[in-house]
């Protein structure tokens, strides 16, 4: 008998009477939806792409006591500029005065990029997700202030509320497949397309399943080692997507050997990351062996 134990990212995050004030804001002009907390300030401002130059930018944003929310989007316009010097730029700029902790590969449907941790001297934590699509430079920042509460919960809901319209990507057929190898297809994620019930569509999708638990737990794993709690709350809250879709990282039961002691270690995770606790998240990790599906880097 199986038994699943992740609890959903919004159960074990959320507040759900602040959860009410959110709603999701359409640019179809940038291609783009995300889900602020209130209405979002908009303003045209210069963004430094590179050393040496600056472009037009506009920028969304909304401030709390507690926490910063905000989508930059830079108009890139020149062809010559390279998405991998682009992003690495961003990266520099944004880690300046703090420190990296997650640094992964990331997609939103069929658009790449990079996602990060970082936290800051002061002891703000910052989500960020960053991609160069259509001619434009994306960068979605949800940071947790030192003063206040732990906004942590809402700065990951913020930065996975994104949304590329239109059904655009930002590498050929080629890239995708080979980009496949390290990074998932999303077979099953909101906006993906549909998969037809084949004999090859069923391993496609176990393919990706564990492509994803695979990256999920490794940045779990990697935030817990570094002692990160925004980017280990992360990590779990899209362990607890997956199961909420269907997709069980983690079951009870035959196989593996992982049983009911994997089940309770994670559960305990998931109660000390609630807490912050990283300390006794760290213990519950160290108590079992990594699960099957996980034993390899994506």
């Amino acid at each position: 008998m199986r038994l699943l134990i992740l609890i959903p990212a919004l159960l074990v995050f959320a507040d759900p009477v602040a959860a009410q004030s959110w709603q999701e804001y359409s640019y179809p002009d940038y291609s783009f939806s995300v889900s602020f907390p209130a209405a979002p300030r908009i303003e045209t401002t210069t963004y430094q792409v590179t050393d040496d130059r600056a472009v037009e930018a506009h920028v969304y944003s909304v401030r709390r006591d507690n926490a910063e929310f905000k989508v930059t989007v830079a108009e890139l316009a020149d062809p010559g500029l390279q998405e991998t010097a682009v992003i690495d730029h961003a990266i520099k700029t944004l880690s300046q005065g703090g420190e990296i902790q997650v640094n992964i590969p990331h997609r939103i449907n069929r658009v790449y990029g990079r996602q990060l941790s970082i936290m800051e001297r002061d002891g703000s934590r910052a989500a960020v997700a960053l991609f160069d699509y259509k001619g434009r430079l994306y960068q979605i920042e949800g940071k947790s202030l030192s003063a206040g509460d732990d906004a942590t919960a809402d700065t990951i809901r913020f930065v996975e509320s994104m949304v590329f319209t239109g059904g655009g990507t930002n590498r050929t057929e080629q890239e995708i497949q080979g980009a496949g190898r390290v990074a998932c297809s999303g077979v099953g994620e909101p906006g993906a397309a549909a998969v037809p019930n084949t004999a090859a569509a069923v391993d496609v999708r176990r393919t990706d399943i564990r492509c994803r638990r695979q990256q999920s737990f490794a940045a779990l794993v990697t935030s817990l080692n570094s002692g990160d709690l925004s980017g280990a709350q992360q990590a779990y809250a899209t362990l607890s997507q997956l199961q909420d879709t269907g997709q069980r990282p983690f079951a009870n039961g035959n196989g593996g050997g992982n049983g009911g002691g994997l089940g309770q270690a994670m559960s305990r995770i998931g109660q000390a990351l609630q807490s912050g606790n990283l300390a006794a998240a760290k213990e519950a990790l160290a108590s079992v062996q990594r699960p099957r599906g996980f034993n390899r880097q994506p």
